[in-house]
């Protein structure tokens, strides 16, 4: 009986070693399924939890800083390359493609992993996990002393890793690989010939140059545009019904009570800030003092913060119109609604700078609405005018350089002929006297007890702006030189519409058919210096500008492949959302416990 038992028992040890010699490609393991569940359904089809946390782990493998991970996001990021192996996988299926265990063992025995991401992600979230782009990660798998494959170090790896079995590891990979197989297959049908990567090229690597001339809103609406009483009421009978329907929607803004104000407001300047926090606030208030100063000898609110405040609203004499509550921050607001009609506040700080305002009236009720209808009849009407006034500018030199002039004559003809609104004249906002094109007054600095070299003492009056000082006024530029996809005008309406109306020009000195819109009003184009792409840049970089053009359009192509799965054979999509959910960084900030870092193979 003890020999039989003997015979018995080798045989079984037999067995199992013939059996673990027939499964090994690497050796196989326990199953590990406890808490498994549905990271991702899709058409009933389950993605488990446990390929979801080896994916998880394999991606972040790299990348120890949880917070880093946390903001991309990258257990969606896990989610959604799953859902797309999946799909890979079902088209694989269709096309008879598949994986054999010879090439599986092939991979894991050189330490080769393969994980998913989006199509759309992996060349951007790849490089930040610092991932191949065909999705590889290497384990060392390999004896450190016979640098061999070993089966000890191997399962040793994918246990710490991905905490799965070599049983489930296997499967995993076989899902993987096959996902690797249906990419490269997608991107090795992309071609890309060497004529059609030339012409991109040259595209690419030609430049053009603009000289231009931007004809802005704001320079008419600050000297040019007519806002006399008269005016702005004819512009207002005639556009009735436009500013009852502008009224409606801003009557909120003014009733049942506002208040007419104006401002004078100084904040830190850059050259100020430079002196630290505390010595540019002691600036900024000292000029802001001296400005108050002058009020207390007797110069007018609004002269004042035309020449000494900072706020966009200087150019008004400090107007804010007629102000609600919640228009202004609320230092500022809380002293406003506390003053009574004629009252000058004191120093108001902010966190932008120092303010000191003036309150000339309450209004309510049916006087509240008056003035709201008159700003907003200003406001709509100053807006249409300055647009029309640019508009016709940029037309006019436009027209006077296609008729042969050259853009700086052009354009000093239109400047010549330019006069400043009288009422502008009238409120200070263009010095007095100042002809088209011409300086103010010669003595204005003089006057105004400037220091020589045109810088005012602290809460002195600075020069008003003029058609000739104004920081819009229009004046001929020159780009960069640019590529067909550059934006040679930063403010263009379409970022990339005067760069490909500059390629539409066939010579320097050529001009378009029309003007370019900008996000505050119109500019004129010229072509000032064209180059092209060399045969010798072309010699010197056809591999490089191939290979790299061919990825790009490799990709696009995954992407759009993977896109139109997903709208036939994988709409029905459910995530768990439990496991999307980004875990909270520990109390020492730490987030996660670290996965193991072990040294890639070659």
């Amino acid at each position: 009986m003890n020999r039989l038992s003997q015979i018995f028992g080798a045989a079984i040890i037999i067995a199992i070693a013939v059996v673990f010699i027939v499964q090994f490609r690497p050796s196989t393991g326990p199953v590990q399924s406890t808490g498994n569940t549905c990271a991702v359904e899709v058409r009933g089809s389950c993605i488990s939890s446990i390929d979801f946390n080896a994916s998880k782990n394999l991606l972040a493998m790299r990348s120890p800083d949880e917070n880093r991970l946390r903001a991309m996001g990258y257990r969606r990021l896990t989610a959604e390359g799953l859902y797309e192996r999946w799909l890979l996988n079902e088209d694989a299926k269709r096309l008879g493609i598949s994986v054999s265990d010879d090439e599986l063992t092939n991979e894991l025995v050189a330490g080769r992993v393969h994980v998913s991401l989006p199509a759309d992600k992996i060349r951007q979230v790849g490089y930040a996990l610092s991932l191949r782009e065909d999705l590889t990660r290497y384990l060392d798998v390999r004896n450190r002393q016979t640098k061999k494959f070993d089966n000890k170090q191997y399962e040793k790896q994918i246990r710490n890793i991905t905490k799965m079995s070599p049983t489930d590891f296997r499967d995993y990979q076989r899902k993987e690989l096959i996902a690797a197989r249906m990419r490269e297959l997608i991107r090795a049908r992309v071609r890309v010939g060497e004529n059609e990567a030339f012409e991109q090229f040259s595209r690419e690597k030609s430049t053009r140059t603009l000289a231009y001339v931007r004809f802005d809103r704001r320079f008419y609406s600050d000297l040019i545009v007519d806002t006399s009483e008269k005016a702005i009421q004819a512009w207002a009978d005639n556009n009735k019904e436009e500013l009852d329907k502008a009224w409606e929607g801003r009557k909120a803004q003014y009733q049942p009570e506002c208040r007419v104000a104006r401002v004078l407001r100084v904040e830190v300047t850059p050259e100020e800030a430079e002196q630290g926090p505390e010595a540019g606030k002691a600036a900024a208030k000292a000029r802001i003092e001296g400005a108050v100063q002058r009020l207390k000898k007797g110069e007018s609110f609004a002269d004042v913060a035309r020449s000494a405040s900072d706020d966009p609203s200087a150019a008004r004499g400090g107007e804010l119109g007629c102000v609600a509550k919640g228009r202004l921050s609320k230092p500022v607001e809380d002293k406003l609604f506390e003053m009574k009609a004629g009252d000058v506040s004191d120093l108001i700080e902010t966190e932008d700078g120092f303010h000191v305002i003036k309150l000339e009236q309450i209004a309510k009720d049916a006087e509240a609405e008056k003035i709201g209808r008159q700003e907003t009849a200003r406001e709509f009407y100053i807006a249409h005018e300055s647009e029309r006034l640019a508009a016709e500018a940029a037309k006019q030199v436009l027209a006077a350089a296609a008729g042969g002039k050259s853009l700086e004559d052009a354009l000093a003809a239109y400047m010549a002929q330019l006069t400043p609104a009288k009422a502008k004249e009238k409120e200070g906002a263009a010095a007095p006297g100042a002809k088209a094109g011409g300086a103010a007054k010669q003595d204005v600095n003089k006057d105004a007890g400037a220091k020589e070299g045109g810088q005012a003492e602290a809460g002195e009056a600075r020069a008003p702006y003029t058609i000739a000082t104004h920081p819009n006024r229009p004046t001929v530029e020159t780009s960069l030189p640019f590529n067909v996809s550059g934006s040679p005008i930063a403010d263009a309406r379409d970022s990339t519409e005067a760069a490909r109306i500059a390629f539409q020009l066939d010579k320097p000195g050529d001009l378009p058919k029309d003007v370019v819109a900008l996000a505050n009003g119109y500019a004129v184009i010229q072509l000032k210096e064209k180059t092209s792409a060399s045969q010798e840049q072309w010699d010197k970089d056809r591999e490089f500008y191939t290979s790299a053009m061919r990825a790009a359009k490799q990709n696009d192509a995954l992407i759009g492949y993977v896109r139109r799965l997903k709208s036939t054979i994988g709409s029905e999509v459910k995530y768990d959302q439990n496991l999307l959910k980004e875990s909270k960084p520990a109390e020492d900030g730490s987030g996660e416990p670290p996965l193991p870092l072990e040294d890639e193979g070659e």
